[in-house]
């Protein structure tokens, strides 16, 4: 680049050997400042990943190399010529990162009305742990200024995040003609890259649901090469998917792989079940015998998104989890109340129908009681078996202090064994015919 686009557009072509002469001189005798940006990008000639090099002797200068993890990994540079090296955690300011990116993509005149519309956009959806990527959040930015505005679907969300990362591998462009989930309609790159992408969700999907919950987030080289030969794997490197990790041994060094976000992840995970229904009960379901506390909320959330039968089942299994574990330790654990709720959302942002998620233990409370909530205690009013009611205004600070009442149909209650009331103007419809008042 320095030759091409510097030495030869200032000096005439008779001139170029004098002036790459000269070149080398100064960098073997002053002291030089190298940026290699964006090691990763780099092929070098012929194909090979070697480093670009100036001089022979370039001994005087400081080589400043940023690159994702997994090129460093692979021994481009020795640890041995390695000064300093840095990891970038993720972003500090929201808001100034995204000020920046806009500032090269509108008009210095519209800059400040469109960050300000871009912050209240942020505040109104729930991104999670996207925000805390530099590269993920650049995507929600610059969709947001290509008028993709996101509609609160965490499914269409991530979409667009893998349909950014594949774009890294190709230029080949392809929408679905008819797409099997409705979140992948807007997409260009997922397309082109399908059984690149389906092999890599298989592998997501088995690492999520391993033996150890250790292995399922990192995991080393012969983990993903079990799931992935070497050109998957590197395609999946080179979009940003995966990521690897140089480990230093004693004896012999290797690599740790992961995914670029274990959302991604799950996300990938979800994809694959969602194509493989019957691994809800061939392999998910002997999992949770094992770990019945494992985390894989966002993954019923996606499935929510992308198909609702499968999302459904899943919820049967992850329902029969808590009720177990609710008898076990006679306490009920109401935050899967709040999974389901955002999966019921989800369905709906995807207009999915035959929503039946299963839910056998409510908590209903002044800030809590919506139209949400009321719909999956219609559908799950038979199956339930405990029921919290607090319209308590000291302990809702959400209530603003007043005093609210909550009517509650208790008609098709046929199974609730408990009943928590805290508070006043609890109104029941219908009769119970066994439980145990608290």
């Amino acid at each position: 680049m320095i030759k091409e686009q510097i030495i030869n557009n200032i000096h005439p072509k008779e001139d170029h050997k004098n002036a790459y002469a000269l070149l080398n001189e100064i960098m073997k005798r002053e002291r030089c400042l190298v940026l290699l940006d964006g090691l990763d990008e780099w092929t070098g000639s012929a194909g090979h990943h070697n480093l670009p090099t100036l001089v022979e002797n370039h001994s005087r200068c400081i080589l400043l190399i940023t690159t994702r993890p997994w090129k460093l990994a692979k021994g481009n540079v020795k640890n041995s010529d390695i000064g300093q090296l840095f990891q970038l955690e993720g972003i500090h300011d929201y808001f100034k990162l995204s000020k920046t990116i806009l500032s090269f993509m509108v008009d210095k005149e519209e800059l400040d009305e469109i960050q300000n519309a871009f912050e209240n956009y942020i505040r109104a959806l729930k991104f999670g742990a996207l925000m805390s990527s530099p590269m993920m959040f650049s995507v929600i930015v610059c969709s947001y200024v290509e008028s993709k505005k996101l509609k609160g679907s965490m499914c269409e969300i991530y979409s667009l995040v893998l349909d950014s990362l594949l774009k890294k591998t190709s230029s080949k462009r392809e929408y679905f003609q008819k797409p099997q989930f409705t979140c992948f309609t807007e997409t260009q790159y997922i397309q082109p890259n399908i059984h690149n992408v389906t092999d890599i969700a298989e592998a997501a999907f088995c690492l999520l649901f391993s033996d150890t919950q250790e292995r399922s987030i990192a995991f080393g080289a012969k983990e993903i090469y079990a799931l992935l030969d070497d050109p998957q794997t590197e395609f999946a490197l080179k979009a940003g998917i995966l990521t690897e990790t140089k480990t230093l041994s004693v004896l012999r060094s290797s690599s740790t792989f992961s995914f670029i976000n274990k959302n991604v992840q799950e996300f990938l995970a979800a994809y694959h079940i969602a194509c493989n229904e019957h691994v809800i009960y061939d392999v998910i379901s002997e999992n949770l015998k094992r770990q019945p506390y494992l985390d894989i909320n966002l993954v019923l959330l996606f499935l929510c998104g992308m198909k609702i039968s499968a999302a459904n089942a899943l919820s049967q299994l992850m329902d029969d989890c808590a009720v177990a574990a609710y008898y076990a330790r006679s306490k009920c654990n109401y935050y899967y109340q709040e999974y389901v709720c955002d999966g019921y959302i989800e369905g709906v942002a995807n207009m999915q129908t035959d929503i039946n998620l299963r839910l056998s233990h409510f908590r209903f409370g002044i800030s809590t009681m919506n139209a949400v909530l009321q719909n999956i205690w219609n559908m799950n009013a038979p199956n339930a078996l405990t029921l919290y009611v607090n319209t308590d205004t000291k302990r809702s600070p959400a209530s603003g202090g007043s005093e609210s009442s909550i009517l509650i149909d208790i008609s098709s209650c046929h199974k609730l064994e408990r009943l928590y009331l805290c508070g006043k103007y609890i109104g029941f419809k219908g009769k119970l015919y066994y439980m145990s008042f608290v």
